[in-house]
């Protein structure tokens, strides 16, 4: 009995060493899986990441977005800035570039000089009311509108438009009118052509003189206030208006005088 267990010892030992070996490869790191047949990559695992690729395909750069342009819209020209009412002189006489266009409130003043009393029109002429004298010619702006001056000679035929507005508020400066609190008087007494166009602040007033209570006109009429007494009127504006004073005294013509009121 003892001599057949001394024959196994040897078996007994290696079996013993491959049951090691069998079991550190189970606890261990896994070993790596046999590379199939013909060099393919082994199939991707269940929820495991995808197999590396030894030499995978290079991916197509990216195509370049090839702008658009904007299509261009045409803008119409800007307006000009307005300005108050302020005197803009203009020579007759200029032969440089083309007058740019303008924009004045109402009582403002386009001077024109160097132009004798031929070679001269606006249109339309019911916005403005002009004055000449020894070749200057003042055009006051009434009311709110687009005028044409259109000035000719031997030499040329030049063109200036000018947008008219409402006086603005808060007012801008106004040099072409009276200053605040100034009063207008006009003499019904007075002979000879209707006096030219004024422009005043509201807060002025407007004194009508030697005219009885007959003859007095004012166009709109609810534009004023007037009181009298003696032959003497006291007017004074209530807004922002243009507005004209008529007198007719016995037997003469008519006379108005027109009076822009700003604030």
């Amino acid at each position: 009995m003892i001599r057949p267990l001394r024959r196994l010892g040897p078996v007994a030992l290696a079996l013993t060493t491959l049951a090691a070996v069998a079991a550190c490869t189970t606890t261990g790191a896994a070993a790596p899986p046999a590379q199939p047949a013909g060099g393919a990559p082994p199939a991707q695992l269940a929820g495991g990441a995808p197999p590396a690729v030894g030499n995978p395909t290079a991916a197509a750069p990216p195509v370049a977005a090839v702008p658009v342009a904007a299509p261009r819209t045409s803008r119409p020209p800007a307006r000009p800035v307005c300005q108050g009412a302020v005197i803009h002189r203009v020579d007759a006489a200029d032969t440089g570039p083309p007058w740019q266009p303008l924009c004045l409130t109402v009582g403002g003043v386009v001077l024109v000089a160097n132009l004798g009393p031929e070679g001269f029109s606006v249109a339309p002429a019911d916005k403005v009311e002009c004055h000449y004298e020894a070749g200057i010619r003042q055009c006051r702006l009434l009311h709110p509108g687009t005028v044409r001056f259109t000035i000719t000679d031997a030499a040329q035929i030049r063109t200036l438009d000018v947008r008219i507005i409402k006086a603005s508020s808060p007012p801008k400066p106004a040099p072409a009118c009276l200053p605040h609190g100034a009063t207008l008087t006009i003499n019904a007494a007075d002979d000879g052509p209707s006096a030219w166009a004024v422009c005043m602040r509201t807060s002025g007033t407007v004194r009508v003189e030697n005219l009885g209570p007959e003859g007095f006109q004012v166009r709109p009429a609810g534009a004023v206030t007037c009181t009298y007494e003696a032959a003497v009127r006291i007017c004074r504006f209530h807004r922002p208006q243009t507005v004209t004073f008529t007198t007719t005294r016995g037997d003469a013509e008519p006379r108005s005088q027109t009076v822009v009121a700003i604030r």
